[in-house]
């Protein structure tokens, strides 16, 4: 039985994902960040347009840096399952390959 390659890819990426959201230097430094543009945000003045908008986009890039790692992590779970059903399947080589062609 063969497996696709990218499923490999794509699991040891989505392993690798999860130590850095486990990873203790992280949280930190994303909880710094989180709080850094929380204050900064209270103490801009209402008339700084510019620097609230500025702020703004810095909060959402910190929650879509750490949504991108999510999705990376429940990828890798994903892909993950497709190798271990890949591995329970009794079927030919052939028939396996023709599957995963027309994606049945």
């Amino acid at each position: 039985m063969t497996v696709n390659n990218t499923d490999h890819k794509e699991a040891l990426r989505g392993k690798e994902a999860q130590m850095v959201l486990d990873n203790e230097a992280f949280k930190a430094a994303m909880g710094c960040l989180k709080s850094s543009v929380q204050e900064q945000w209270k103490t801009c003045p209402i008339r700084d347009r510019e620097g609230q908008v500025l702020l703004l986009q810095l909060a959402k890039l910190t929650d879509k840096f750490e949504g991108l790692l999510i999705g990376m992590v429940q990828s890798g779970h994903f892909a993950q399952r497709r190798i271990d059903l890949d591995k329970v399947r009794d079927e030919p080589p052939a028939r396996q390959f023709m599957r995963k062609v027309s994606n049945w």
